[in-house]
């Protein structure tokens, strides 16, 4: 139970929507989420089944493979770097979750905890640090940062609880924490500085949820009217995205490449389903499910946004590039042209059939009369 409210808590705050990715666990066939994908197209996907049940997968060259767990029955991605290097969490054989760093050559590997039963990792960066959170000795959660050669506590902010989110090439982690009040604070962690309050992003509730390698982040603040805005913070200044949309409704920044490109999902006050953004060059492109994208995990230094689509009611793997959405766990737009393209040639090709067979037939027919 310990478990299952953490990663409800990360989601409601990150704007991750993982109750969204459960409402279509009762679907016929397989629920698939995209979570990252680096330069050579290695996907990280999390993939359900009908019962619920998750596992991390890595997609790459047409080929899905399932990493496993450690012994349970449910695993799930965070990322994977240029060198193939992913991250992720699995479940234990008694049902606890544990963060794991996965290669190419040694596969699967457990991560330490920072004393605690439980761990989960959230992304991981060029150099293969991994972050996200672990449960310590007291009961409590701290946010934490894997180098491969030790576990670092990256504190609070003066409260009980942390989680990291994100972490660039520098190895600055954000994510949030709560402070003496019991709010929890985004924040930013620098090596040998340690962890700073973000400036600019409200008096209440606020969590970074992703930074790029210039160190500009964004993430979302709790406003007065209790709503969440999607902000952006560029090293100086803290920009409200919200003030670009619907003043009622909520947003939430989930991802920023290293142009400083920024995405996100809104939610309506008016409906029920989110729009997913794009904050570019100052201006900002919101869409009704941008394009049929439900959810932004990533978005890539070309502007490709890695996610899923909501199609007859189940999550499907989707990239968004140049505002045209391609199923990346199935067939392209260019294969359904293709299939067309050979059908239409087909139907061509049992026509003429018919027609030879038909002016047979008469021919037939003809030399019989004249016999006759």
């Amino acid at each position: 139970m310990r478990r299952a409210a953490l990663f409800l808590l990360a989601a409601t705050l990150c704007g991750t929507s993982l109750a969204a990715f459960a409402s279509p666990f009762g679907a016929t066939g397989e629920t698939s989420v995209a979570k990252d994908m680096n330069n050579s197209g290695a996907t990280a996907l999390d993939i359900a089944d009908d019962a619920g049940y998750r596992r991390a997968i890595l997609r790459q060259d047409g080929r899905r493979v399932d990493l496993g767990t450690f012994g349970g029955r449910e695993s799930v991605m965070a990322g994977i770097n240029n060198s193939g290097v992913a991250a992720g969490s699995a479940q234990t054989s008694d049902s606890a979750w544990r963060a794991f760093r996965y290669t190419p050559s040694g596969g699967m590997r457990q991560l330490d905890t920072l004393g605690g039963r439980s761990s989960n990792a959230t992304a991981i960066n060029e150099r293969g640090d991994i972050v996200g959170h672990s449960d310590t000795y007291e009961g409590n959660y701290h946010a934490f940062v894997d180098t491969g050669i030790t576990l670092l506590d990256l504190g609070t902010l003066g409260g009980k609880n942390s989680y990291a989110t994100a972490v660039n090439a520098d190895g600055i982690v954000v994510g949030a924490a709560e402070n003496a009040g019991g709010y929890r604070r985004a924040f930013m962690y620098k090596p040998g500085i340690g962890m700073i309050e973000l400036p600019g992003t409200g008096e209440r509730h606020s969590v970074a949820t992703g930074i790029n390698d210039h160190g500009a982040i964004v993430g979302a603040m709790m406003m007065p009217n209790r709503r969440w805005h999607a902000f952006k913070f560029d090293g100086n200044r803290t920009i409200d995205l919200g003030t670009m949309l619907d003043a009622r409704s909520s947003s939430f920044a989930t991802a920023i490449n290293n142009r400083g490109d920024v995405a996100g999902k809104v939610q309506p006050v008016s409906q029920n389903s989110p729009m997913v953004f794009v904050y570019s060059g100052g201006q900002m492109q919101v869409r009704d499910n941008y394009a049929r994208l439900d959810l932004a995990h990533r978005i890539t230094d070309d502007g490709q946004i890695i996610g899923a689509s909501m199609i007859a009611h189940k999550l499907q793997v989707a990239r968004m590039a140049r505002q045209q959405v391609e199923n990346i766990d199935g067939p392209s737009a260019a294969d359904y042209l293709t299939y067309a393209f050979l059908a239409i040639l087909a139907t061509a090709f049992l026509y003429k059939i018919r027609e030879h067979l038909r002016e047979g037939i008469d021919f037939s027919k003809r030399l019989m009369l004249s016999i006759a």
